[in-house]
């Protein structure tokens, strides 16, 4: 009877040793294809920040730069309003609450195009993104 408990310790580490392995292999294949799909995403971002300084080269002088999440580019409104900011000191009196801000309701009737300004006016206003 000894012998055969034995036996079924000698299976049963067989069984452990091979699910190691076969885990060690799954890892490894898992590690291969992380590293790829790693490099495939930045050749990718490489392309669309390629394709982003394309357009922006060929776009017109008076049409608007374009930008993507992927670059990080300082806000031009605080740049040109440099001179204006040094001489006047903003206090949170004079942002708006984000009550007073238009909010966009699906039910109901609603002024889509107000809505739409006035996230078009703040996106590249830096005092109000720091706000909300």
């Amino acid at each position: 009877m000894e012998d055969l408990s034995i036996l079924n310790i000698n299976d049963q580490l067989r069984i452990l040793k091979d699910h190691v392995l076969e885990i060690t292999k799954n890892t490894n294949q898992f590690a291969t294809h992380l590293a790829k799909s790693g490099s495939e995403n930045q050749k990718l971002k490489n392309q669309i920040i390629a394709n982003v300084e394309q357009i922006n080269k060929n776009c017109e002088p008076h049409m608007p730069r374009h930008s993507t999440p992927l670059t990080e580019e300082k806000c031009s409104v605080k740049e040109s309003l440099t001179p204006f900011l040094r001489e006047y000191v903003f206090s949170a009196n004079d942002i708006p609450k984000l009550e007073e801000l238009p909010a966009f309701c699906v039910e109901g009737e609603y002024n889509h195009i107000e809505f739409i300004r006035t996230i078009d006016m703040l996106q590249e206003d830096c005092i109000y993104l720091m706000k909300l």
